[in-house]
């Protein structure tokens, strides 16, 4: 644990010292596509960053498993942006997982599964104005979410999540 709260501090500390990264589009980091197809945000989803983004995730004898089976859509995101999110100029944000002998599990089953698995993310409409700092420390931990028959997880840990509606386009 004291590790993880010098690595926060140095990221911290880093991005601080980044400033304003200029004007636009793109970014976010890590994370992706978990499996069973895509994600439950809108197609047209925007990540604007215009001010210091520092995303981590550190796993060690770790696993992370997001399953969608049935109709579908399984969407993973850690210490990651996805959706609508923007970062302002005078905003900055730190996202850090760090899970050391963890399993992090979401998933959903049935005919219409929906599983999203946010942590320490921004996901869909979020705009950070100020500082914005979102850690997961698990050690030793299991992180689980499970819906059955007829389906929908959605997993949020330290996240701001602005897209009640996205994930129930199912």
């Amino acid at each position: 644990m004291k590790s993880l709260a010098i690595l926060s501090l140095s990221l911290i500390a880093t991005a601080a010292m980044a400033g304003p990264m200029g004007g636009g589009g793109g970014g976010g980091g890590g994370g992706g596509g978990g499996g069973g197809g895509g994600g439950g945000g809108s197609s047209s989803s925007q990540i604007e960053i215009n001010g210091p983004s520092v995303q981590v995730t550190l796993l060690n004898r770790s696993g992370v498993l997001n399953v969608a089976t049935g109709g579908g859509k399984a969407s993973q995101n850690l210490a990651s942006n996805a959706g609508n999110v923007t970062i302002d100029r005078s905003g900055s944000s730190l996202q850090v997982v760090a899970a050391t002998g963890s399993g992090i599990l979401n998933k959903a089953d049935g005919y219409a599964a929906v599983a999203v698995n946010n942590l320490a993310s921004n996901y869909g409409e979020v705009e950070v104005k100020n500082t914005s700092i979102q850690v997961v420390a698990a050690k030793n931990s299991g992180i689980v979410n499970y819906a059955g028959n007829g389906s929908m997880a959605v997993q949020n840990i330290s996240s701001n999540n602005g897209c009640v509606t996205c994930y129930n386009n199912h």
